[in-house]
């Protein structure tokens, strides 16, 4: 995990836009359940689920229903270039 993301993770207030930009850097990392993300981030699951809904329906992330592991999450390239060009506004504005 990146420095900066690092520290939204810790920090015990994040908002929307923190918490989607953690949610596309743990879909980036690897496919990922529902429950791993919850947990990964201290999300409900309501909450967490209208995350994944605004980021799917953007093309930032897309569903896999695979009959083995059930349904995983996976960040798209549209959705790693979101995440990068954050990460280098954020380090070219504030650090």
């Amino acid at each position: 995990m990146n420095l900066i993301l690092e520290k939204f993770h810790q920090s015990p207030r994040r908002n929307k836009y923190e918490i989607w930009i953690e949610i596309l850097d743990l879909c980036t990392a690897d496919h990922i359940h529902l429950s791993g993300i919850m947990r990964e981030l201290r999300l409900q699951t309501g909450k967490c689920k209208e995350y994944l809904k605004f980021l799917v329906e953007r093309d930032l992330i897309y569903v896999i229903d695979t009959e083995q592991d059930g349904i995983i999450y996976q960040t798209t390239q549209k959705g790693r270039e979101c995440l990068r060009q954050f990460l280098e506004d954020i380090n070219k504005f504030f650090m």
